[in-house]
């Protein structure tokens, strides 16, 4: 069942498509390198982008997909205990990578370590997951680039678990929204990105944890200076060649996107040193929630154009409507007549019988001369033939379509050959006939002649 259902999930994800692009621009200038904003609901629809397609190494977002393994590795991971293993712990030995002093032999629930993961950063926390889940970090490893594979990811590549800069190792903003949004269906994920806190329960093993969220955006009881109040997650971190680096979330007036930013740096701003791809994901939050709204473009009863129909005789025309009610993302102060749909290779003619329902052809939806998805138009009612029609219309298309008419053509002369080949056949044999009638009669005398001269010969004899 929880395969079932992770495949589910996954299929959605990857429903339709490439996302659809907006030519819009935020209101501020963006300080970091790579940026995408991304609508987390149905569609895919990309409000802005910003070099987004370009490699970079994924730091600690590489956690998103170690999580979601995780998830998914069991169907309740609060009921999953995890012996921290000794490849696990010392994984990471003599660096200078964040991590959180697990110790050989503990016990944890896999719920505690995914939360322990995600909310501090812990690096050993990644490590002893990979080894629990994978059997070691190198089998991990390859589930996790088999996960990128499945869903259709070719920007992405992991060698390690935790995000840490390896040479070899890649992301691209784009690729980790696709991976994000897909992690915010989990519902253990989603719920623990969004928590301040998380506290693991003491045991036999070690005394009783209590996590905080390092996510910058989400907002906690003390002052923090890059809190948004409708962040609900992910993960933000660091490193020296990926730079600052955060994918997050926000939902506002039933309103949800993802929002990554690759690439930051230290900026200040009125005097306050910040981190640019906090500010930036802010930003970009507060302008996509100001500006757009989810609209119904078009509905099934909305006619779109006509197509003439063939061999019916209750209608000359098809009207062509969209598959269904179509909602997208468009700005708040947009007008239903300045949308556009335009259909795509529409055919010349349909034949009857047509059925209420039946693809017809796609349409794009278009706006301020930016195409902002891709529908389908389909017939709006039945169309029942007719065989009158239907003989007329074939009878006459024998006298209208040019490779039939050459090929009558063809077989006319074809006719007018074979005709006059026996009409002159029969013409000689009847040549013929009068020839041999005037021979025969020609000989008759003479054979009269000798006939008589046989019965004198005869008489004489007797």
């Amino acid at each position: 069942m929880k395969k079932l259902l992770s495949l589910l999930l996954l299929l959605v994800i990857l429903i339709a498509c490439i996302p659809q692009s907006y030519a819009y621009t935020p209101d501020e200038k963006l300080l970091s390198d790579k940026a995408i904003i991304m609508n987390l609901q149905d569609d895919d629809t990309v409000l802005y982008e910003k070099d987004s397609k370009d490699k970079i190494q994924p730091c600690t977002l590489t956690k998103i997909m170690t999580a979601i393994l995780a998830i998914e590795s069991a169907e309740d991971i609060s009921k999953v205990n995890v012996t921290c293993s000794h490849a696990g712990v010392h994984a990471l030995d003599g660096t200078f990578a964040t991590y959180f002093g697990v110790k050989e032999g503990e016990v944890y629930t896999m719920l505690d370590l995914v939360n322990m993961m995600l909310l501090t950063s812990a690096n050993d926390a990644a490590n002893v997951i990979a080894v629990q889940v994978g059997g070691s970090v190198n089998a991990f490893v390859n589930k996790m680039n088999e996960k990128v594979k499945k869903f259709g990811l070719k920007d992405t590549f992991f060698l390690n678990p935790t995000g840490l800069d390896v040479e070899g190792q890649y992301t691209t903003a784009r690729d980790m929204a696709i991976i994000t949004k897909y992690a915010m269906r989990l519902p253990v994920f989603a719920q623990t990105v969004k928590s301040v806190t998380y506290t693991a329960p003491k045991n036999k093993t070690h005394k009783e944890y209590t996590f905080f969220n390092d996510c910058e955006l989400i907002p906690t009881a003390t002052y923090n200076k890059y809190a948004y109040e409708y962040a609900t997650g992910v993960k933000s971190g660091a490193t020296e060649a990926a730079g600052y680096c955060i994918s997050a979330t926000a939902q506002k007036d039933g309103m949800s996107y993802v929002c990554v930013v690759m690439g930051g740096k230290k900026t200040t701003i009125d005097g306050t040193e910040y981190t640019s791809a906090i500010v930036d994901a802010r930003r970009l939050f507060r302008w996509a929630f100001s500006n757009f709204k989810m609209k119904a473009v078009s509905t099934e009863n909305t006619i779109v154009s006509e197509v003439p129909v063939k061999y019916s005789a209750e209608a000359d025309y098809v009207s062509l409507v969209p598959e269904k009610t179509i909602t997208s993302l468009v700005p708040k102060n947009v007008d239903e007549s300045t949308l556009i749909i335009e259909p795509v290779d529409m055919p010349e003619y349909l034949k009857a019988p047509v059925k209420k329902g039946d693809f017809v052809c796609k349409a794009k939806v278009i706006h301020a001369k930016e195409e902002i998805m891709e529908i389908n138009l389909v017939a709006y009612k039945d169309v029942r033939s007719s065989f009158v029609k239907y003989i007329t219309g074939f009878v006459g298309g024998i006298f209208t379509n040019p490779i039939t008419l050459i090929v009558a053509a063809i077989a006319l002369a074809g006719l007018g050959v074979y005709i006059y080949r026996i009409y002159h056949k029969k013409k000689r044999l009847k040549r013929q006939k009068v020839r041999l009638e005037a021979a025969h009669k020609a000989e008759e005398p003479r054979a009269n002649d000798y006939k008589d001269k046989f019965s004198s010969f005869k008489d004489d004899i007797e």
